[in-house]
């Protein structure tokens, strides 16, 4: 035995208004109409609801499914209202993460035209290493990752590149050992330091154990510009996007070496297994159309 959405708004309707008239006129319908679903509804329950001499009165059953109805008729009217909110905006949430030139260099319009379309949408961002991006949007802290592509990316990860860019090897002309660089980039890279975002375990990383193994040392930091300010300071050498390079002054590519350039493709990835946020779905919209033939 179930009861129906339709009985439910009569019998709301019949106690709410206090007569079977008043409440066919409120729902646009029969007053037989009405009088025949409650008398339907009676007698599936095998219970009388209301006392029809004089003035409408509920019976101890009609009292309690009374209750039932206003419950389920608050949830329908909180859930439709929650629905509206969300497709407003007004009650998602974006939680994303880009690594730090994306940030600098795409992630500024994006998050601007993101905000002035969806003010009421909470946002949660975060700057984080790219391959730390990677395993943390696998693992469901971030809805959304935006940065570089990485050569082993998991296989229920939808991908959607937005731009390329290649990370360019290079040595600050302040480094004591600038010139050698020159001369023998090899040899001067395994006495050196590497200055990283994010360099993990060769099993974690197939293929990439051997930038690890050409240099003296890996220093991980995830600041973009402590990396930099180190670097100038000639503490060791560092990978620059090749828009970044472009933007500084002082550093020089180390040439010559099969690792001194590495193409990357750069976009935006989820877990297509995982529902997609309303907020989530305006945001890769917007990239979409921003890198739209690019």
């Amino acid at each position: 035995m179930q009861i129906e959405r339709h009985e439910i708004r009569v019998f709301s309707a019949v106690v709410e208004e206090g007569t079977f008239s008043r409440a066919a006129e409120r729902l646009n319908v029969s007053q037989s109409a009405v009088s025949q679903t409650i008398a339907n509804l009676e007698h599936k329950l095998d219970a009388v609801l209301v006392e029809r001499r004089g003035k409408l009165n509920l019976t101890e059953a009609g009292k309690r499914l009374f209750s039932f109805t206003r419950t389920v008729i608050q949830e329908e009217r909180s859930a439709l209202e929650d629905l509206a909110s969300i497709r407003s905006g007004a009650l998602s949430t974006l939680s994303l993460a880009m690594n730090s030139l994306f940030k600098r260099f795409l992630g500024k319009p994006l998050l601007l035209e993101f905000c002035q379309r969806n003010p009421l949408t909470r946002l949660k961002l975060d700057v984080a290493p790219g391959r730390e991006i990677v395993y943390g949007v696998d693992e469901g802290r971030w809805e959304l990752g935006l940065g570089p592509f990485q050569t082993q990316m998991p296989g229920h990860f939808r991908l959607l590149p937005l731009t390329a860019e290649e990370r360019l090897l290079a040595v600050h002309e302040s480094h004591p050992r600038f010139h050698a660089f020159r001369s023998d980039p090899s040899g001067e890279l395994a006495r050196t330091t590497l200055l990283t975002s994010y360099l993990d375990e060769a099993t974690k990383r197939p293929g990439r154990d051997r930038i690890r193994n050409r240099v003296a040392s890996v220093w991980e930091i995830s600041d973009l510009e402590l990396r930099l300010s180190l670097a100038e300071a000639g503490q060791g050498v560092l990978y620059l996007s090749d828009r970044l390079h472009q933007a500084l002054s002082g550093f020089h590519l180390i040439e010559g070496l099969e690792i001194s350039r590495l193409p990357r493709q750069v976009g935006l990835y989820y877990n297509q297994h995982k529902a997609l946020s309303e907020g989530a779905k305006r945001f890769i919209a917007i990239c979409q159309a921003r890198f739209e033939g690019s």
